[in-house]
């Protein structure tokens, strides 16, 4: 039977002062790999699609979670207002990492009356992101 792995497990570091620490707050993570495939279809192809494995490759990662006064939270804050560039690493599965520097794509808050502020973000890759 193929193990299975707890979504608690899957944490979103940011690179401070040279050690990754956990971002304060978050309660959910999604790691989006995205490769784009080249369509050369020609005549000889019967009409069936024939892609090329060759296009660009993207790496996407968001996570929510509460607002709060994390050190780290208040890092990704800054860097969403200066369109700076974090260097970050998420682990998942069974201690699976990855690792890149990522830009700010979005960054939301809300806040509900009878409720608590909450926060949701969106991140870009920048670079070649190693996977370990």
């Amino acid at each position: 039977m193929a193990d299975k792995f707890l979504g608690i497990s899957m944490v979103l570091q940011l690179n401070v002062l040279s050690s990754y620490t956990t971002i304060g707050g978050c309660v959910a993570h999604t790691l989006v790999i995205n490769n784009e495939t080249i369509d050369v279809s020609d005549k000889d192809s019967s009409r069936w699609s024939d892609k090329l494995a060759a296009g660009a490759r993207s790496l996407d990662v968001s996570f929510n979670g509460w607002v709060n006064d994390d050190t780290t939270f208040a890092l990704i804050e800054t860097a969403a207002e200066a369109h700076s560039v974090l260097d970050l690493k998420l682990l998942y599965g069974d201690s699976k990492t990855v690792t890149s520097n990522f830009y700010v794509n979005s960054f939301t808050y809300t806040g509900e009356y009878n409720g608590s502020q909450t926060f949701a973000c969106t991140l870009a890759h920048d670079g070649i992101p190693t996977f370990a």
